[in-house]
């Protein structure tokens, strides 16, 4: 069985991670990709080029809504249970 390649991306994954550090992963994936777009934004009227530079600036706008996101809480713990914030909003009265 070959060894795994240590600099591949692990997206694929299926572990489950904290909070922490799913946004730790994507702000490397940021970094990684604003750099790529500073790079691609040096080069000429190179066709090739300008279609990454598009692709690699749509998926920094993704990531950035990722990223806002996960700094967004989804859940309030009480005492007994865990609920949704979406849970929360729909009950009348008071949260429990």
């Amino acid at each position: 069985m070959p060894k795994p390649d240590p600099n591949a991306s692990d997206w694929s994954d299926l572990d489950l991670l904290t909070v922490s550090e799913a946004t730790e992963r994507l702000d490397e994936e940021l970094a990684v990709v604003r750099a790529s777009i500073e790079a691609l934004s040096g080069v000429g009227t190179d066709p090739g080029a300008a279609a990454r530079l598009a692709e690699a600036r749509q998926r920094l706008v993704l990531l950035e809504r990722a990223r806002v996101r996960a700094a967004k809480p989804s859940v309030v713990i009480t005492p007994g249970r865990v609920r949704t914030l979406v849970e929360v909003a729909t009950t009348p009265g008071p949260p429990d």
